[in-house]
Parts: C-alpha cells; structure tokens; sequence
C-alpha cells in the first residue's frame, strides 16, 4: 500500500510539472492499470468539490452525469495511442495516458479555484471571461499533452505540429463540445416543477384565450380633445419573478399617476398568473395593440408600450414560457407590429440587455424610444428575488414618482443606474434614448394635463 500511495504521489507530482510545461523524464512516473484507475478516481474527487463548491452542501450527487465527466478517459486513451504511433513507440501508450490524467487533473484544480475564488470574488471578471476560462482550460491541457509527449516519446521538434494537432483534435475540441453536467445538483423542487409546467396544464392553456378576450374588452375608448396614456406592460420571460413584479408596478404606477385606469394591459409570462393573466407572445401583444387602435384616438392618444426581459447580443427580446415555443421577437417584427396597429403617437422603453439594438428599427417622429442599455451592453438587476431590475428602479419606481416627463425622467434616471453598476462593480449598460420631433408637443400637453389634474387633487383633499 505503500509503495502504491509513493507511485500516486509520483504522478501527481509528475501531473503538476508537465502543466506547467516543466521536464519530467519517464522513470519519474509511475505505469500501471492501477495507477491510472487512481488517477481518474481523483479527477472524479476534483470534479466534485468543484461542482459542490459551486451548489452548495444542501445539494445532491447526479449519476446522470458521471459519462460526460468520464468522456475524458476515452479520449486520453485514443491521444496517447496516435501519438505513440507517430513516435513509433507503441509499447509506451499506458505512460503517456497516465502523463496526459496527471496534468488534466492539475489544469482542473487550477480552474476550480479560479471559478470558486477567483471570478466569485470579482463578479465583473466572472460575467465577462466564463468562456475564456471554460475554453482556455482545454486549450492549456491540449497544449500542455503536446509538449509533454513530445518530451516523454523523444520526438523530434518537428513533430511539435503534429502533436499538438493531434492533442487539440482528439482531446481539446471534443471535450469543448461534449455536455459535462455536475455531478453535485440543486436538489429537485417539486414546486419549482409545477410552476415550470404551469402553462401546460389544460385547464391553464385553454383558459387564455379568453384571459386576453377580458383584459382587451375592458379598455375604454379615448376622450376627444384630451390626450390619454393607453399601457402595455410586456414581462416576457418566465422564469424570474423580477420581470412580472416589475410589469405589475408599473401598470399600477400608470394608472395611478399618469391616469390610465381603464387603458392598461399587461402581458406577462409566469406561472404565478397563468390563472388569470394573458401570457407575453407576439400574437397577444398584435392582438393587443390591434384592440388599442381601435378604442383610442390613434392621431390624439399616445401608447407606453413597455417590454422587460431578457435580451441576446443578436437582439431577441426574450419571450419564454416552457414548455411553448413562441414566435421570436426582434426589432424589426416590432416595428412592423407597431406600423400594422395604425397607431401614430408611440414611447416604446425595452428593459433587457442588448436592448439599445432597437432603438433604430423603433425609430420614427412621432416616437420615444428608451432603452436600458446600448446596442452592445449587458443591463443588470435582474435577480428573481428583486422588485425591479437596476433600470427599472432608477426609471419608473424613483425618477416617474418626481416628474411626468419621460425625458426628463431618463435624465434622472441615468446616473442613478449608473451609480448602482458602479457600486457593484459592473461595466456600464449605457440606456439610450431618442425622442422624435413630432412627439415632443403632445407630450408636452400631456405633461401639462398630468400635472394639473395633480395639483387639482391636492388642492380638493
């Protein structure tokens, strides 16, 4: 037992000096079928601690993912044997793959502690570099089983290419492309289950139709000669909370303040309102804006059309309710919802990263366009526990409780949501805003209204 436990530790050592490209010479490590069981035996110890650092104690072992974890092995075994075959040293394919184990298993300590230690204690390194380290660990191992059989097998360093060549497409790119999984997970919530197949129970699914029919039936028609805000909140992705709060509170706020009781919508996919809430799609939100140009003076009355969710770097505002698949939206297929509704005075604000890459399909002169972020920017906030996300929060919740202008609120708005990025850290979202000449008047008038109407109200309490 002795003597096997000095031959691990043999290799280990070994492991750590070829992933740091040092020399190691061949009697320095161990070979045998033993030793190389051991080895994968550690890796599997390092994977854990790796994934339970990640979860948490109060999680649970996965077998289901032990074959990704395990996809190493055949890969070593098939790298090492091209790589003795090129050596012409065929006789030398178990050294070579308990070599290749004992650094793989060093590189890995390495990126364990970087994602552990490292990126947790710097959240703007972490959000920003996941796939350079993710990527870069396999191309450090390719590299370094390059150098290592060149070394071990006594190649020429002509043979430097080949090797590397071999390392990086039997090794590097498969396991790049192969689903590791953890084995150390959440452990399984039987809620958290029911809310994600909310929307495919039956009674749910056939009860929207006539959840949206009720929510567009109950809008009333425009005043003549008085401006009115007519509302539409769109919380487009399921899964966190955030979006749906955020949509609610807003609704509230509007028809509190900027009096548009009777002229709100909400679309919101969550499975706390599948019940009795239409869900977020791009035909609700057509249907939507259909029913608004026809109960509202589409030339005098202006839309708020408000969209929070996530946003991709190609520009997709997020509309997710698993298991429905729904038509995608992009800049361009809302620009062409908004132009086929007929309705003429527009401010559209898209809470979501990415969300600046709408302002210039939106862009027109009867429209205000407002969004959290620049074209090419994360925003932030949106934690489920949270009530609004950062823009969210600095925009409708502080900046419209002080004012009735949606530009001057922007303005507000701004620093404050910068203020937050910078106190955690992040690199800036950027919120963009442009303002259509045609739309600054009525905006003005309905300024005008609001805060008249308000000072009435205080004067009659």
């Amino acid at each position: 037992m002795k003597s096997f436990l000095r031959d691990f530790g043999c290799n280990v050592l070994g492991g750590l000096r070829l992933a740091v490209f040092m020399r190691v010479r061949e009697e320095d490590l161990r070979a045998s079928w033993s030793q190389l069981v051991a080895l994968i035996a550690l890796d599997l110890a390092v994977t854990l601690a790796g994934d339970v650092a990640t979860v948490g104690l109060n999680g649970q072992f996965s077998s289901y993912n032990l074959p990704g974890v395990l996809f190493y092995v055949p890969l070593a075994i098939i790298a090492a044997w091209v790589l003795c075959a090129l050596a012409r040293r065929p006789q030398q394919v178990l050294p070579l793959v308990i070599a290749m184990y004992a650094l793989a298993i060093a590189i890995s300590v390495v990126y364990v502690l970087c994602q552990n230690l490292v990126l947790r204690g710097f959240p703007a390194v972490s959000r920003s570099i996941p796939y350079v380290t993710y990527y870069g660990l396999h191309a450090w191992i390719a590299l370094a089983i390059a150098v290592a059989a060149v070394r071990l097998l006594g190649m020429r360093l002509a043979m430097g290419v080949p090797a590397l060549l071999v390392a990086a497409l039997v090794i590097g790119l498969p396991m790049t492309t192969i689903y590791r999984g953890s084995l150390w997970t959440a452990r399984y919530d039987g809620k958290a289950y029911g809310r994600y197949q909310a929307l495919a129970d039956e009674d749910a699914f056939y009860r929207q139709p006539k959840l949206l029919e009720r929510e567009l039936a109950g809008l009333k028609p425009g005043r003549k000669g008085v401006i009115d805000l007519y509302f539409v909140g769109v919380a487009g992705y399921a899964s966190q909370d955030v979006f749906m709060k955020e949509v609610n509170a807003v609704d509230k706020l509007f028809r509190e303040r900027f009096d548009a009781a009777g002229h709100s919508v909400r679309l919101i996919n969550n499975a706390k309102t599948v019940a009795d809430t239409p869900i977020a799609s791009v035909t609700a939100l057509k249907a939507t804006l259909s029913r608004l140009a026809d109960v509202m003076d589409r030339d005098e009355d202006i839309l708020f059309l408000f969209l929070t969710s996530h946003g991709s770097e190609d520009h997709h505002f997020s509309l997710d309710f698993w298991p429905l698949r729904f038509k995608p939206l992009d800049p361009k297929t809302l620009r062409q919802l908004l132009d086929e509704s007929g309705i003429k005075r527009r401010v559209v604000v898209v809470s979501a990263c990415y969300s600046g890459g709408f302002a210039e399909s939106l862009k027109e002169e009867n429209t205000l366009v407002i969004t959290a972020s620049a074209p090419d920017r994360n925003s932030f906030g949106c934690s489920n526990e949270a009530d609004f996300t950062y823009f969210g929060k600095a925009y409708f919740d502080e900046a419209l409780r002080e004012t009735y202008s949606f530009v001057e609120a922007f303005e507000k708005a701004k620093p404050l949501i910068a203020e937050r990025e910078k106190k955690q850290d992040y690199s800036g979202s950027e919120p963009q805003i442009f303002v259509g000449k045609a739309i600054v008047r009525p905006l003005a008038q309905l300024e005008r209204r609001l805060k008249t109407g308000a000072r009435r109200a205080t004067r009659t309490r």
